[in-house]
């Protein structure tokens, strides 16, 4: 009975496309660290990292929410306005006045419908992404979890055993460029999968991802391949400002300094002018992923006093907790007249239809 039990459990395993070294079962690849693309990348990812737990920003496919936001928006504005008079009421003419009003709705519903529906997201803060919290000193995982599509179902907070992970790189029939890190948990009794942890970063190589992990979990913090000048403290858990939020991008990317101090204001004026909607909606997410460290169960397997980090992580500058509380002029200043642009070009393409 026992051998059948096994048997199941090695035959659900070997479904998985590419199943990694389990955690402890080998020694690290240390060749891996030393991709400077990837660990750069990672180092830029990191939320938090201290002696009891990991974790990296929530992922956010920004890209896919200003397409349907602004260029949805956009082309709606634009096709009315240089079809003017397509959309002209024929009060006289019954039959072309319903004909009107069904172009209309046609092309306002699916092109003004996801706009609002992602300012809406900006207003409510609700969780769409959860961040997953490696917890070294108690060899665990934490993370929230929702079943797919069940967005009314409240999350669950969940804590395994980081021993009993088995990492597996999923491929995209036609894609290999989309090669996330998979993360199980199986039942060894039945085989059947329990938990499933997705890290969801695609900008890296998935085993790169997996020994990064792997090295802070087992190894010494001298083992850990972090660069002070890209790891940086970020607390957008607790931040009361979109605006510094949305700047985060700009600043793991060296766009801007670290420091808020003014520099790169210009370029990123540019830059955020053009998408607005997709930097603000990254701060977001930024702001309101489901963080089980706030779970008081969490709370009680963390031991670090905040003191004497051994991973050199840049620390916060007095003028980036300023624009965190909010209370950083030239941070605000800016997004506000980034906002005003895209306000007034909406505002124009309406004068100039009614014109």
């Amino acid at each position: 009975m026992i051998e059948d039990k096994h048997s199941q459990f090695a035959k659900h395993i070997n479904e998985l496309q590419e199943v990694l070294e389990s955690p402890y079962s080998s020694k690290i690849d240390k060749v891996l660290l030393k991709d400077s693309e990837d660990i750069e990348h990672l180092n830029k990812e990191i939320a938090n990292i201290n002696p009891d737990y990991l974790t990296f920003f929530p992922s956010y496919f920004w890209y896919w929410y200003f397409g349907i936001g602004w260029i949805y928006f956009s082309t709606f504005m634009f096709l009315i306005l240089f079809t003017n008079g397509l959309l002209d009421l024929q009060s006289s003419n019954i039959p072309l006045l319903l004909l009107d009003i069904f172009i209309a709705l046609f092309v306002f519903i699916p092109s003004c419908t996801p706009l609002i529906l992602l300012l809406y997201q900006l207003i409510r803060k609700h969780p769409y992404r959860i961040q997953y919290y490696f917890l070294k000193k108690e060899q665990k995982v934490a993370y929230y979890y929702r079943p797919s599509l069940q967005f009314f179902k409240p999350f669950e907070l969940k804590i395994v055993d980081y021993k009993d992970l088995i990492p597996e790189i999923h491929t995209i029939k036609n894609n290999t460029a989309y090669t996330p890190l998979n993360l199980y948990i199986a039942n060894p009794n039945t085989g059947d999968i329990t938990h499933h942890i997705k890290p969801h970063d695609v900008s890296v190589d998935p085993r790169v991802h997996w020994a990064f992990i792997r090295t802070y979990m087992e190894s010494n913090a001298t083992d850990l391949p972090i660069n002070p000048e890209f790891c940086e403290a970020y607390p957008a858990d607790t931040s009361k400002s979109l605006f510094a939020c949305s700047d985060i991008v700009f600043r793991k990317y060296g766009i801007l300094d670290t420091q808020h101090s003014g520099g790169g204001q210009i370029i990123v004026f540019i830059i955020g002018s053009l998408f607005t909607l997709g930097y603000l909606l990254q701060g977001n997410n930024y702001q309101t992923a489901k963080r089980a460290i706030l779970h008081p169960d969490v709370q009680k397997l963390l031991t670090w006093d905040g003191q004497d980090n051994p991973y050199p992580i840049q620390p916060i500058t007095d003028e980036a907790r300023l624009a965190f509380e909010g209370r950083n002029w030239e941070v605000n200043v800016r997004w506000v007249c980034i906002i005003l642009i895209n306000v007034g070009l909406f505002a124009w393409a309406v004068m100039a239809y009614n014109s």
